[in-house]
C-alpha cells in the first residue's frame, strides 16, 4: 500500500469520527444563540438533538434544564438539573439552580438524611465517579512504594514510617473503593423520578383511585420520588405501568409512571 493511499485512509477514517463532535459543536452554539436570543423552544429541540448526536453530558442537562424552566416545566427542569448532578456532583451552577426551582415548587423536598447520610452525600458531591477512581489508584500506587519501602529500606525510622503510612493508605484506599461503587451505582441508578404533571393523586393500590378511601395524597409537579417497587396492569387492550414510591421515610403509595419520569 502506498504512503498516499495510506494518508488518504487516515484523514477519511478521522473525518468520519471527528464530525458528529462538530456537527454537536455547531448544534450547541446554535442553541446557546438561540436561548440568548430568548428562544427556548428552539434552545431546547437543539440541545436535545446535540446529546442525540453526541451523548449526554452535565453541562447539557444542565442547558436543558434551564430550557424547561424558561418555558415553565418545573417538573422537567428538576429532572435535568438532578441528571446533570448525577453525571457530575461537582456541577455547582445546576445544584444552584435546583435548589432555586426547589424553593419555588408546592412541595418542598423533605431532608430526612441522617447525619452520616449527610456527610457522605457533601464527601461523595466532591468529584465524578471516575475523578475518585482516579484517586484510589493513585492512593493503591502510594500503598504500593509505602510497601516496597517497608521490604527494601533497611532504615530502621524509614521502615516504620512506611509501616505505619501504608496502613493508613491501605484504609484509605478502601475508603476510595467504596466511595468510587457508591458514587457509580447513582450514576446509572433509575430508583429515583420526578413528578412532571401539574398535580397527581396518588393510590393505595396500582390504578386509578375509585374515591377518597383509595387515595393515599396529593403531591405536585416537581416532587421527588423514591421508586420502590413497580407493577403492569391491563385494563382492557392497554397496559399502564405503575410505580409504588417513597415520598419520605413514612409514606408510600402507587403511582401512575405517566405522571413521573425517571432521573
Amino acid at each position: 500500500m502506498s504512503h498516499k493511499v495510506i494518508i488518504s485512509i487516515t484523514l477519511l477514517l478521522a473525518a468520519i469520527f471527528t464530525a458528529p463532535n462538530v456537527i454537536a459543536t455547531s448544534l450547541i452554539n446554535d442553541a446557546d444563540q438561540a436561548y440568548m436570543n430568548d428562544n427556548f423552544e428552539r434552545a431546547l429541540e437543539l440541545y436535545t438533538e446535540a446529546s442525540e448526536q453526541d451523548g449526554v453530558s452535565s453541562n447539557l442537562y444542565y442547558n436543558i434544564g434551564n430550557c424547561y424552566y424558561r418555558l415553565g416545566n418545573m417538573g422537567k427542569a428538576i429532572v435535568n438539573y438532578e441528571r446533570a448532578l448525577k453525571l457530575d456532583p461537582s456541577n455547582s451552577d445546576a445544584a444552584a439552580n435546583l435548589s432555586f426551582v426547589n424553593s419555588r415548587i408546592v412541595d418542598k423536598p423533605v431532608d430526612n438524611a441522617s447525619l452520616t447520610e449527610k456527610i457522605g452525600e457533601r464527601i461523595l458531591g466532591k468529584f465524578t465517579s471516575d475523578t475518585w477512581a482516579w484517586i484510589t489508584f493513585g492512593l493503591f500506587a502510594l500503598f504500593i512504594a509505602a510497601t516496597a519501602g517497608y521490604i527494601f529500606l533497611s532504615a530502621v525510622i524509614m521502615r516504620k514510617t512506611c509501616f505505619f503510612s501504608g496502613l493508613v493508605l491501605i484504609v484509605l484506599t478502601i475508603g476510595g473503593i467504596v466511595l468510587t461503587l457508591t458514587s457509580a451505582r447513582r450514576t446509572i441508578s433509575t430508583e429515583n423520578a420526578i413528578i412532571i404533571t401539574e398535580s397527581v393523586n396518588l393510590g393505595t393500590s396500582p390504578r386509578v383511585p375509585k374515591d377518597k378511601s383509595e387515595e393515599a395524597f396529593l403531591l405536585h409537579e416537581g416532587t421527588r420520588l423514591q421508586i420502590v417497587d413497580s407493577l403492569t396492569t391491563n385494563n382492557g387492550t392497554t397496559p399502564t405501568k405503575w410505580y409504588e414510591v417513597k415520598v419520605d421515610r413514612d409514606h408510600r403509595a402507587w403511582i401512575n409512571s405517566d405522571n413521573v419520569e425517571k432521573i
